[in-house]
């Protein structure tokens, strides 16, 4: 069996929000004795520079206050030229050859499991190089952190590929068969899990659901106003982030079908669509679903805490009144609202439909590094 061991070096492909935040998460753990970055670049004026971007965030505030509560003892230090992280060495890989994907020597720092942050390379059907499948050449697996996305419409999705979210079809990942995996969105990983309830309780009598993330600001758009590249085919992003309120699009219901296909085959009907608003993080997910028959909150209650309870690490059954700086720093990948839920019930003829509004939270990029663990965990044997 191609199992990863959990003290095997691992390795993480970019540094930006998903990248930065995996570093810390793995190195609190500590479980190896290094772990590999590859920016492909140098940063600012070098390791110095590094090191504070990876202690210190605008979000999450210090990495040892973050873990170590008030007043702790120092985690990020550079010892003889090399960085550690609560004692774990950072292997800093930053020529810019490393770019590309296949030339990044993973295997030359004991790497056999990579996780690509970068969001630029996520068809797995591209063998060249530079595309996710590079990694393989140095590394046994990669894990990708964004949807899959396949320019070619008609090639098929590869042998080897899998897209998995926890509490849903996690056990889909076969060690011995799958090389590349996808980890889907933090929106999916949202969304999904509530979703799989409702298809496994209600099967056929659910039929449809629609959502909207409420989603915070990403490193994607425009932090004031500018010029639309060549091309571009959403250029809301290039509106400023600080200002706006900003419609955009989600692959989130793509994702979803592809990790629970059972809508398609009960013929579910469903939708999807994002707002990007103003906010570090902590974003919600508003789903509007359709049932055959009549219901009322407590019976929709009662399915989010039989689920929270099958699958504790994954959501979270809340009956307080949250907003979004509540969710900050949480582990799970949904949040239920209870008090948040509304529902109508009406008659056409003789059949009863309700129409409940649900409400998910999500810390958009911890608890979305938190499922990457917990993917990690299963691959390792551990989940």
């Amino acid at each position: 069996m191609s199992t990863i061991s959990h003290t095997t070096p691992i390795g993480v492909n970019g540094i930006g929000r998903i990248g930065k935040l995996m570093a810390w998460a793995l190195t609190h753990r500590a479980e190896q004795e290094s772990i590999a970055i590859s920016t492909g670049r140098e940063v600012g004026a070098g390791i110095k520079d590094l090191a504070a971007y990876l202690e210190y965030d605008s979000t999450y505030g210090n990495y040892a206050k973050f873990y170590w509560g008030a007043n702790p003892k120092k985690r990020v230090e550079i010892r003889d030229k090399t960085l550690y992280l609560n004692g774990v060495k950072v292997i800093w890989l930053n020529d810019p050859k490393y770019r590309v994907a296949g030339e990044i020597p993973w295997a030359d720092h004991g790497v056999e499991l990579v996780f690509d942050t970068t969001g630029k390379a996520t068809d797995p059907t591209i063998t060249e190089p530079k595309g996710l499948r590079g990694h393989l050449a140095h590394s046994k697996k990669v894990v990708l952190t964004a949807p899959f996305k396949i320019k070619n419409k008609g090639a098929l999705m590869p042998d080897d590929a899998v897209t998995v979210v926890g509490g849903v079809n996690i056990h889909a990942y076969d060690p011995d068969k799958h090389a590349i995996i996808s980890n889907a969105s933090c929106t999916t990983n949202c969304c999904a899990p509530p979703i799989k309830a409702l298809v496994d309780h209600f099967g056929d009598k659910l039929l449809s659901f629609a959502i909207t993330t409420v989603h915070a600001a990403t490193n994607s758009q425009s932090t004031l106003d500018t010029v639309p590249t060549a091309g571009s085919k959403d250029t809301r992003k290039n509106r400023s982030t600080f200002n706006n309120m900003i419609p955009t699009s989600t692959g989130a219901a793509n994702a979803v079908l592809e990790v629970i296909p059972e809508i398609r085959t009960l013929g579910i009907g469903s939708q999807a669509s994002s707002i990007r608003v103003p906010t570090n993080t902590g974003s919600i997910v508003v789903m509007d679903v359709s049932i055959m028959g009549e219901y009322d909150d407590a019976y929709m209650h009662g399915i989010m805490r039989s689920y929270s309870e099958k699958y504790p690490e994954v959501m979270r059954y809340s009956d307080e009144s949250l907003v979004s700086a509540d969710i900050i720093g949480s582990t799970h990948s949904t949040v239920y609202d209870a008090p948040f839920t509304h529902r109508r019930t009406s008659k056409r003829g003789s059949e009863y439909f309700t129409m409940f509004d649900l409400n998910f939270w999500y810390d958009n990029e911890y608890g979305y590094v938190c499922s990457l663990l917990r993917l990690y965990d299963h691959m390792t044997g551990r989940g």
